[in-house]
């Protein structure tokens, strides 16, 4: 396979709108590898290769989750371990004798409610089922933490800026949605729709870039934009 040319991103980028440039540049300075996801997603929506929808998909859906983290200093806890907690507690559960060793072979154990389970093994559970709560929790918290660290005076008034963060969150989770591979192809992703959905994350994201010095009418227009 022939190297891609030295200068090809880079003409590629130079015809990037204006809006582009200025969100590209924003993350160039405060989240380079993010940037470059951004960058490679607007070439891949101009360009279709195959697998664009997924790859585009990605993207996003890094930016949506890496992003907080950049924009605030503050690293999230990352994704949840399930398989490895899930060993974890039944380790513990088969040491305590509270199951045997090999569960696929006893089927499934009758309740005994007169056995009391050790704080061993009641302690990892618990936590398993709280850091759950978290993580389902996660995406809406993070976009708050997003939208309130780019422009820190939207804290006192988190709730009027609720349905924009709501609307990050939609329209990303079209993305998360994509980016992994179900069996569909790109043609079953209708071009019109794809553009559409991508134009409604660069606004919001540019909104964010931003940080709201603009009047709420820009965000009425964001909604607006998206209910069309």
């Amino acid at each position: 396979m022939e190297a891609l040319p030295a200068d090809g991103p880079a003409a590629a980028v130079s015809e990037f709108s204006d809006d582009r440039l200025e969100l590209l540049a924003w993350l160039q300075r405060n989240a380079p590898s993010l940037a470059e996801l951004y960058e490679g997603a607007v070439l891949m929506l101009q360009n279709r290769p195959p697998a664009h929808v997924r790859l585009i998909a990605h993207s996003v859906r890094e930016i949506r989750n890496r992003l907080p983290d950049y924009v605030s200093k503050v690293k999230s806890g990352g994704r949840l371990d399930y398989t490895g907690r899930i060993d974890s507690i039944t380790k513990i559960w088969v040491r305590v004798g509270l199951v045997p060793n090999d569960l696929t072979a006893s089927g499934l154990l009758s309740i005994d409610t007169s056995v009391a389970v050790p704080r061993e093994a009641a302690k990892p559970v618990l936590e398993l089922l709280r850091d759950h709560e978290l993580a389902r929790a996660k995406p809406i918290d993070s976009a708050r933490r997003l939208f309130t660290t780019a422009a820190p005076e939207n804290a006192e008034v988190i709730e009027t800026l609720e349905p924009v963060v709501q609307h990050w969150i939609e329209i990303t989770n079209w993305f998360m949605k994509r980016a992994h591979d179900d069996g569909r192809c790109d043609a079953e992703c209708p071009r019109d729709e794809l553009e559409h959905q991508f134009a409604l994350f660069e606004k919001t994201l540019m909104a964010i870039v931003r940080q709201f010095y603009t009047a709420v009418d820009e965000l009425d227009q964001i909604l607006e934009d998206a209910n069309s």
